[in-house]
Formats: structure tokens, sequence, C-alpha cells
């Protein structure tokens, strides 16, 4: 028994049944062990759903895998704001999971200070990075909200609309 196998039986659960049927008694049973044997590798579920979130978020490089050296920190953030929403979309209910990871304190890599390194050219790119974030964190649950209630998600380019409107609003120099 392993972090690894017990994230992979997380994602498992959570694939099939969501966050909703996602218990520690769940997730041993699953795994055909004791519970206690999981309190072992995560000493509580805000701790699995850490690691869960870092799973979905990825390895935290500070940068955008898109970001190209001569891109201006628009396109940078865009792009950067893309890979946010497909990695938390990637997952059923991944929105809630890094929300829920985020607030709590277990989550190691912060999607924020990701974008906060895309929009880093900007003036106030902290609050940037900080707006952007807690934006797609929304309207990533709004999406899989609306999946899991048999209702049309708002299309995903509405969502990078979004995201450009609020770039647009970013201003270009130095703030007083």
């Amino acid at each position: 028994m392993n972090r690894e196998r017990i994230l992979t039986a997380a994602f498992e659960i959570l694939d099939e049944y969501g966050l909703g049927d996602l218990t520690m008694r769940r997730l041993a049973r699953h795994l055909d062990v004791a519970p206690g044997a999981l309190y072992w590798h995560f000493p509580s579920k805000q701790e699995l759903l850490g690691g869960i979130s870092d799973r979905i978020l990825g390895e935290d490089d500070t940068a955008s895998e898109n970001e190209q050296p001569d891109t201006d920190w628009r396109a940078a953030a865009h792009a950067a704001a893309a890979t946010l929403l497909d990695r938390l979309l990637s997952t059923r209910d991944g929105a809630e999971i890094v929300s829920a990871a985020l607030a709590s304190g277990t989550a190691t890599v912060d999607p924020a200070k990701r974008l906060t390194a895309s929009v880093q050219d900007a003036p106030d790119a902290g609050l940037a990075g900080w707006v952007l974030t807690r934006y797609l964190l929304g309207a990533a649950t709004d999406l899989q909200t609306a999946v899991a209630a048999g209702a049309e998600p708002r299309p995903v380019a509405q969502v990078m609309a979004g995201v450009d409107l609020v770039l647009g609003g970013i201003p270009t120099g130095p703030t007083g």
C-alpha cells in the first residue's frame, strides 16, 4: 500500500461515483484494506483531497507549458488559464476538489502561482493571478455541476471569453 495506489483508487471512485461518494471507508473497501491503512498515508480526508488536487493540477513549475518566450503576458495568461481549466475539468468534481484542498491548505500545488507567473509583467500580477484562479474555479464548478445535473453546460469557449474579459481589464502600465 502506498500513496500512489490510494490516489489511483480514489480517482477510480471519483470517475464512477463522484466526490459525494468518496469516503475513507469506501476507499478502504475498494482497496480491500482496513480504513486505518489509509490513515497511515493520508491522516484525514482533507489530506487525501490535497493529494488528489495536486495530481489534478500536476507539477508546479510556476510556468505554463504553453508559454512561448516571445509571447506577451496576456497570451501567456490565456494559455495558462486554458491549461488550468482543462486540468480542473479532467476529473469529475475536479474544481470542487481543488477548491476544498486550497481552502483547507492541504494542496501543495497552487494554481494561482502559475497564473501569477504568466501575468508577471502586468501591474498587480498577484491580484490578477488570484482573480483568474477564482474565476476559473467557479466556472469549472459551474460546468461540472451542470453536467452532473444532466443540463447542458456553458461552452468552454464562453468561459475562455470570460478569461479574456478579465485580462482586458488589467492595466498595461504601472498602477498608482
